[in-house]
């Protein structure tokens, strides 16, 4: 007697839809996406090879990439079974895209929640503040460029840098305004200083000569001078001491270029002594 085949059991609509939610509403072979195509559920190792319906062995496939282009011989009843499979699959692709809603709504909520969640990790810095619907909406804005742990480590960092508090010991409201506008600036400059390890160094000793310098300061220009005495490896601290005795934009100038001749001889000397 030959062996029995494998019995095909049926994959509940739930478990269909963790599929579908798992791969985004995509076939996995080609990329086409609900509601263009019918999807389906694709076996990777088959049932007749004793594939299970366990979902790591659960794929999200369109209807031609799991059935494959074939004809199908006509006969009598042709037109009939074309318009059952026909309103088979209008019925399928109804639940589809009311699966696929109910996925982007939950991401949605999901969303919201990060915000809402964000916003009170924010005030639980700042008593007695609460963040508008205009600042929550940056901060979706935010989790758009940046996770969630960057953000927060960001607010951390403004709260501890720029609020301030008067004498009954509650934020100040130009505090508040100021640290909460820095909070996604954080961000970049953390990010950054992770392929640019000075950076962080580099923008406090701009922000020494900004508050140094009276009259004319390009930010940029400043920044720039700095990473290029970096570059000929002038120490953070001879670019801050530097920074902290100048008093216009031209003794900066002259300044940074000082240290870079000094650098540059101190380097000729090594060379010429190995």
């Amino acid at each position: 007697m030959p062996p029995s085949r494998p019995v095909r059991k049926t994959i509940s609509k739930a478990l269909r839809f963790e599929v579908f939610k798992r791969d985004s509403f995509k076939c996995q072979y080609c990329g086409a996406e609900a509601p263009n195509v019918l999807l389906h559920i694709d076996h990777i190792k088959p049932v007749a090879g004793g594939g299970t319906n366990d979902l790591t062995n659960l794929i999200t496939a369109c209807m031609p990439c799991n059935l494959g282009k074939r004809d199908v011989p006509l006969d009598e009843h042709a037109a009939v079974n074309k318009a059952r499979t026909q309103m088979e699959e209008l019925q399928e692709r109804r639940e589809q895209l009311e699966l696929m809603m109910q996925w982007r709504e939950s991401l949605r909520d999901l969303d919201q929640e990060t915000i809402d969640r964000l916003a009170n990790y924010w005030e639980a810095q700042t008593p007695g503040w609460s963040v508008s619907d205009q600042g929550k909406r940056n901060m979706k804005k935010w989790l758009q460029q940046f996770s969630l742990e960057e953000i927060c480590h960001a607010m951390d960092t403004a709260a501890t840098s720029y609020l301030e508090f008067d004498e009954h010991e509650e934020v100040t409201s130009e505090s508040w305004t100021l640290a909460f506008g820095k909070i996604v600036g954080i961000c970049r400059v953390n990010r950054a200083s992770l392929s640019e390890p000075d950076l962080k160094q580099l923008y406090y000793i701009r922000g020494i000569l900004r508050n140094r310098i009276p009259g004319y300061f390009d930010d940029a220009k400043a920044l720039q001078y700095l990473k290029n005495a970096r570059s000929w490896e002038v120490t953070l601290e001879d670019l801050n001491s530097m920074a902290r005795s100048v008093k216009n934009w031209s003794g900066f100038t002259a300044g940074v270029g000082e240290l870079i001749l000094q650098r540059k001889e101190e380097l000729g000397e090594s060379e010429e002594g190995s």
